[in-house]
């Protein structure tokens, strides 16, 4: 590896980390898809670490911050756990949540019903609901509370 090549890799880290945060892992598929060696891949990653422009605690706990409102924990963590998250990460993260899923669900309901009543629905059309909920990743319990089975 030259040095200019490792300066080509730290810069491409750089100008995508002005456009999103990611994850480490997310970088260095990044930086290796666009067809740097191991070797650049790794300093880039290292260069970047060293002014904390990726930290995947702090990513996952404003990952979940971002979305709690609108996705079950499962879902928060299947998410965060596709991004290579370590799940020491996602479990700190998720311990932020102090109403678990109680927000999420009552959204996605609202979504669900589109303005009607919940009392108005048929016991089929509640089963419907609580299907797509749990395809969701929402509890079984909390479903079942929320939408009155």
């Amino acid at each position: 590896m030259d040095s200019g090549e490792l300066l080509r890799a730290r810069e491409k880290a750089m100008t995508l980390l002005s456009y999103n945060d990611r994850t480490e892992w997310e970088l260095m598929d990044k930086l290796s898809c666009a067809g740097f060696s191991e070797e650049a891949v790794n300093g880039a990653i290292e260069y970047v670490k060293s002014f904390h422009y990726i930290d995947d605690e702090r990513y996952a706990v404003r990952f979940v911050d971002i979305y709690h409102k609108s996705r079950s924990k499962k879902r928060l963590w299947q998410d965060l756990t596709k991004k290579h998250v370590p799940e020491e990460y996602i479990s700190i993260a998720l311990e932020s949540i102090e109403d678990g899923d109680s927000e999420a669900i009552n959204k996605e309901i609202q979504k669900i019903l589109k303005g009607r009543d919940l009392e108005g629905l048929s016991y089929e059309e509640r089963q419907k609901m609580a299907a797509k909920l749990y395809r969701k990743g929402f509890l079984v319990s909390d479903i079942r509370k929320k939408a009155r089975l």
